[in-house]
């Protein structure tokens, strides 16, 4: 992976982090392979003498598309028809982007550190920084 791409994973992984806690058992593996599936990010623990599984799926785009969607489903539907217990699948997606295609059976995690802004994906800090720049330089009457 390049270090753009690296630097988006950390985000994501730290989004999943807090809704699925490495200290309440949670592993992650990034890019497993099932069988025939191989699913962008595999969540899973041990509870109760059972494994638990959430399948993970990033979308870093304004509006969420249908493959992506399609693409989610597709690698549940392969562990189910493998025998793997799926309990739950996430989509991972900046803040603002319009998740109204996806299904209610997918829950949908909005990172914040990334925002859609005027159709665009937004680092958070970048946004912050330049609010803040065009606050000094009208404080200075350079704006």
């Amino acid at each position: 992976m390049g270090g753009v791409k690296d630097s988006t994973y950390l985000d994501v992984k730290k989004a999943l982090a807090r809704r699925f806690s490495p200290q309440d058992g949670w592993q992650f593996a990034w890019f497993p392979t099932y069988g025939s599936a191989q699913p962008e990010c595999v969540l899973s623990r041990r509870i109760a003498g059972r494994t638990e599984r959430v399948i993970v799926g990033v979308e870093m785009a304004p509006a969420v598309r249908m493959d992506a969607i399609e693409e989610l489903q597709g690698q549940c539907q392969a562990l189910i028809e493998d025998n793997v217990r799926i309990d739950n699948a996430v989509l991972v997606v900046p803040t603002g982007a319009d998740v109204s295609r996806v299904p209610g059976e997918i829950d949908v995690l909005e990172m914040g550190n990334w925002q859609v802004v005027d159709g665009r994906i937004a680092w958070s800090k970048n946004i912050e920084r330049r609010e803040f720049m065009k606050e000094e330089l009208g404080k200075r009457g350079l704006a």
